[in-house]
């Protein structure tokens, strides 16, 4: 039971949710459609929260008697009368995802007898990229990275906050390892990796090696690429359906994996061990599984439970989904109500630059990108009210952490002007795979209602909807800065300071869009999850974005594919654990 202050926060919490008005804007991201997200992205979040039935159910009651969260609320144990099937095995897995399926695919390749419950009819579908370090595909390739440093810094990124530095020691020991044991199951069917360097392919303008990139973050971009039978990778197009080869590979050595059956709860033994895990399949049948070895919650994260995400993080109710979830927070709930601990807040994977017209809607016009051109370029960039915002020239992804917490609405503006080419330093991003930067690709933007172009500042500021007054202070101010060649307030690369001051002027609004959230049961080195006082709850076993202690509020996107890469390799290392095989 929470206590007293602890329920008043929660109580703040919920107040939040009811009385929020979130901008947002939905987008079908080029090469994310499988990620996990949540909510609908066709409405605001704050819709979605209003459209909750006005009669709360009896958990949401209890709940509020008890100082809980109506999540917190265990349901009525499934008996043993109303299971139709028990299956005995070694160990048992919840998800056939991107993070629970290496895990099934070594255990199966290592002779256990391993089942998996999964929630869709179907394994989860490929992300761009996995991520590792010093693995062989890289050092062949003379790319090293240097452990003391990597952990230091993605300590400091995070603030410190609930992850653990020894397990980010635990992840740069063991990537290599499983990278190369992912490579040989890759080359088994005669596909690869490749690291992205070697491709030379960006998939966003994510800061390094490029002209003016802002040394503000330490930027760690070991994203490895998957390639196909024919040879090709990400940048020709391709986004290889690894998953589906790990998925082939664990059932070819044996793994069972039942699809639409999701597992709905775990049984504790006497002893305090998680002996079970119950699963309902498609005709609302239960099945049992008893694991002797191990139980592995890789059920990914709880995007698509909007009232629990805010819980956790309200700064995320600012975002849009890219895409529809099942990801509820099943794993997670799970896991609470047998007695296992929760991190006390989640960050989300965002993505900072999804255009919207001025509906709040993007479009769906077939020449339309992802993101605006110019907008995700360095240029002016401020909220609402026309107060500047941040480092422009942050790389990518870590330009969503201000818009969500340092703004009302969760949006900001770009603005530039008709001689930005020419501003620009030499060598500029020209764009990336979700954008286009050339005055061809603004008109179309014009068009379709992502940009507005305005002839004097004064009527950009009208069209922008932001106070006159402290938007053209703001820029005053920058202005000044740009002519010391000193960014006083953020310290923007003198490189892209650049002027505006000549007409046309261009503005393009963006929001956050989020494809999954990061946070879950709390858990040790070894994966194991830990209950509420700190100690590990014997038999189960946690990863990916059902799993905590990893990240604090933020996730730190100057680490790409941080999120594929550790959540595979835990799942991985948890099955040696389960198993009693080494590893550093």
């Amino acid at each position: 039971m929470l206590k007293e202050s602890e329920n008043k926060v929660s109580l703040s919490r919920r107040s939040f949710l009811t009385g929020a008005a979130v901008l947002g804007a939905g987008a079908a991201m080029a090469g994310l459609a499988g990620c996990s997200s949540g909510g609908d992205a066709a409405k605001p979040a704050a819709d979605d929260v209003a459209a909750e039935p006005a009669a709360k159910s009896a958990a949401t009651e209890d709940a509020a008697v008890l100082g809980q969260q109506p999540w917190e609320i265990a349901p009525e144990p499934i008996t043993d009368d109303q299971i139709v099937e028990t299956i005995d095995c070694d160990i048992a897995v919840c998800g056939a995802g991107i993070a629970g399926l290496p895990g099934v695919a070594l255990a199966a390749e290592n002779g256990a007898n391993v089942h998996v419950l999964e929630k869709a009819g179907t394994y989860s579908t490929a992300r761009l990229c996995t991520c590792g370090f010093n693995a062989k595909c890289q050092t062949d390739n003379g790319i090293t990275y240097d452990r003391d440093k990597f952990i230091t810094d993605v300590w400091k990124i995070t603030n410190g906050s609930q992850g653990r530095m020894s397990s980010y020691g635990k992840w740069f020991d063991n990537s290599a390892p499983y990278i190369d044991w992912l490579q040989g199951v890759c080359q088994s069917v005669g596909c690869d990796i490749v690291p992205q360097q070697v491709t030379g392919f960006k998939v966003t303008n994510d800061g390094v090696g490029q002209v003016g990139a802002n040394e503000f973050w330490a930027t760690y971009a070991a994203m490895i690429y998957f390639v196909d039978k024919d040879g090709k990778t990400l940048a020709d197009g391709v986004n290889v359906d690894w998953t589906g080869i790990l998925a082939d590979y664990a059932t070819d050595k044996g793994a069972t994996i039942h699809y639409n059956t999701p597992a709905v709860q775990l049984v504790r033994d006497e002893s305090g061990r998680v002996t079970s895990v119950i699963g309902e399949n498609e005709v609302g049948e239960y099945i049992k599984i008893n694991a002797t070895k191990g139980i592995l919650l890789a059920c990914g994260d709880m995007g698509g439970n909007r009232e629990m995400m805010g819980y956790y993080n309200t700064s995320l109710l600012k975002t849009r989904s890219v895409a529809e979830t099942k990801n509820t927070g099943d794993g997670q709930m799970m896991g609470m109500w047998i007695g296992a601990d929760m991190d006390d807040f989640a960050a989300g994977d965002l993505f900072p630059f999804v255009a919207v017209d001025q509906t709040g809607e993007r479009p769906t016009s077939p020449d339309a990108k992802s993101y605006a051109a110019v907008a995700n370029l360095p240029v002016f960039m401020v909220d609402n009210t026309g107060r500047r915002l941040m480092p422009e020239d942050l790389p990518f992804q870590a330009c969503s952490v201000p818009k969500i917490t340092a703004t009302a609405d969760g949006s900001a503006w770009s603005v530039w002007d008709s001689a930005w080419q020419e501003k620009f330093p030499e060598g500029f991003p020209a764009g990336d795979y979700l954008s286009e930067n050339s005055p061809e690709q603004i008109e179309i933007d014009i068009k379709n209602g992502v940009t507005i172009q305005a002839d004097t500042i004064d009527e950009l500021a009208d069209k922008m909807g932001v106070d006159p007054d402290i938007f053209k202070e703001q820029l005053d101010r920058y202005h000044g800065f740009c002519e010391a060649g000193k960014d006083l307030d953020f310290y923007k690369n003198p490189l892209w300071l650049t002027t505006i001051d000549t007409p046309p002027f261009y503005a393009s609004r963006h929001v956050v869009s989020i494809t999954s959230t990061r946070g879950g049961l709390r858990n040790d080195e070894r994966c194991r999850v830990l209950d509420k006082e700190g100690m590990p709850i014997p038999g189960l076993y946690v990863a990916g974005n059902t799993a905590g202690s990893f990240y604090g509020n933020v996730y730190p996107p100057n680490v790409m594919g941080s999120g594929i890469g550790h959540g595979q390799c835990f799942a991985w290392l948890a099955v040696k654990d389960m198993l009693g095989m080494e590893y550093i």
